[in-house]
């Protein structure tokens, strides 16, 4: 799934399903996660809300400045001409939002730096859960196994962490798309498998010269799965 045109999320859960059956050796953590895991997660700092929920599957602290925006049917035909999404086309923005839609997902963005900056790529974050079909959790996906779904995006420079995700073993995943349109794209995303049979993702995206700051880290510290 390939949340913005030139960033967002590139791993699905059918995606995670076949990396996982066909990476070689063992992940590098197979144990199940505790169901209590997420009890775990790191208070909400100042200057973040909580969004997402049990619908969602996951929830996280983001900046509370930035503005998610509305899936409705009707909202989500009218958003490429109300967004002003830099770095998105109508019929890619459109499609992105039916499919979080879909997913019960998430996709906020930095209204105040789309508004100062109108012809550059807009700072955003995207969640969201779908079945994985894998009946463990806490497992960590090597980075190698995922490889061919981010160069589908045209993904370079990728680099993954181990990272604990609201209690559970996760990952994290940076890379770069390089654009004619709005230059450099830096992304990151989180992967975790946090129950049997669920896989989340929580995806950020900023343009050259923004720094994402902590707000993937501070997604990771809060992230809770009702």
């Amino acid at each position: 799934m390939a949340v913005a045109a030139c960033g967002g999320a590139p791993a699905t859960a059918s995606a995670v399903v076949s990396a996982t059956r066909s990476a070689s050796g063992s992940p590098s953590d197979g144990s199940a996660a505790s169901p209590a895991a997420s009890s775990s997660a790191s208070a909400v700092p100042a200057g973040y809300r909580r969004v997402g929920g049990a619908t969602q599957g996951i929830s996280v602290a983001v900046p509370a400045a930035w503005v998610a925006v509305n899936q409705t049917a009707a909202n989500v035909a009218r958003a490429p001409g109300k967004l002003g999404l830099v770095g998105w086309s109508a019929s890619e923005l459109v499609q992105a939002l039916q499919t979080l839609q879909a997913w019960h997902g998430i996709l906020i963005y930095d209204v105040k730096y789309a508004l100062a900056n109108p012809q550059k790529f807009v700072p955003n974050l995207n969640a969201y859960c779908h079945a994985s079909g894998i009946p463990e959790a806490g497992i960590v996906i090597p980075l190698s196994a995922l490889t061919p779904e981010y160069e589908k995006l045209g993904a370079t420079h990728m680099t993954e962490k181990d990272l604990t995700i609201g209690g559970v073993p996760g990952a994290e995943i940076s890379y770069q798309l390089n654009t004619t349109k709005v230059g450099t794209i830096h992304a990151a995303q989180l992967v975790v498998l946090p129950k049997p049979g669920d896989a989340c993702f929580v995806g950020v995206d900023v343009g050259e010269g923004v720094s994402a700051g902590d707000i993937l880290s501070t997604a990771a510290a809060t992230a809770q799965f009702p």
